[in-house]
């Protein structure tokens, strides 16, 4: 048997029966599974086993780490098993065989494996904050080295115009004496105002360690986050706080250290 269809050149194209159907029986698996048809019964035997190579066996001992960090600086890639079912880890889970064949012990040291990276990085991490916080001292110096050494050389000027105020008006010259007057109180304000910046400790060129870059801000103590090794304002707003703890890549890595607790617990 075959079918026509009508194309618009009036021209008639011959396709066979079967081929329509085995295209809509692919739509069909595609949508509803292979397994649509089958009884639960069936279903249940039709299944993948624990052992078979498509499953992920990170996903049967616990989770699997690539699914953690999608879309993240972290991101592992995409695992290379494609099998992830929760009910295939139960049938593991609850089999003789559970624990006996050295899926966890794998699984144990890739995480540790991850871990291990992520000290690395926040040993890192707390260097470069260290080396940071010296440079804004240094920085620091030598500015309130700068602004005391103006303030020596405008005190300085000061007397010395003040001296020379005197002896002119001494002698009559009061046009030249409040010509010095005027600049005395030039002075005077600039000496001012430097004081006063030395109080209020102005914005200055610090570094911000997250970006690498300098930036003018106010200063801001930095730590590390001993979890995921992000780096954090130490007295943040608790938003600010909530939404790194609630963030993907520190959910990862708290739930990454936690299973290898309870890993090394159980074996």
């Amino acid at each position: 048997r075959h079918y026509f269809i009508q194309s618009n050149l009036s021209s008639h194209v011959r396709c066979p029966l079967s081929t329509m159907t085995a295209d809509m029986r692919a739509m069909l698996d595609e949508l509803m599974g292979r397994d649509r048809n089958l009884s639960l019964v069936e279903k249940e035997k039709a299944m993948e086993h624990w052992s078979d190579p498509g499953v992920c066996k990170y996903h049967l001992v616990k989770f699997c780490p690539h699914d953690l960090f999608t879309n993240t600086r972290a991101d592992l890639g995409p695992c290379k098993y494609q099998t992830h079912d929760v009910k295939i880890r139960e049938t593991y889970r609850t089999s003789q065989r559970w624990k006996t064949m050295g899926y966890e012990t794998k699984f144990l040291r890739f995480l540790e494996g991850i871990v291990d990276d992520m000290e690395r990085k926040i040993k890192k991490q707390h260097e470069r904050l260290e080396h940071d916080e010296r440079y804004m001292r240094a920085e620091q110096e030598k500015a309130d080295e700068e602004r005391n050494s103006r303030l020596e050389e405008l005190n300085k000027e000061i007397d010395e115009m003040l001296e020379k105020m005197a002896e002119a008006g001494s002698v009559g010259n009061v046009d030249e004496a409040q010509e010095m007057m005027a600049q005395v109180e030039t002075m005077r304000q600039e000496r001012e105002s430097i004081k006063s910046a030395k109080v209020e400790e102005p914005a200055r060129k610090v570094f911000l360690v997250k970006q690498n870059v300098p930036f003018i801000n106010e200063m801001k103590h930095m730590e590390v986050c001993p979890i995921c090794g992000a780096f954090l304002v130490v007295n943040d707003t608790q938003t600010r706080v909530d939404a790194h703890l609630s963030g993907k890549q520190h959910v990862g890595y708290a739930l990454i250290r936690d299973a290898i607790k309870e890993l090394r617990d159980l074996l």
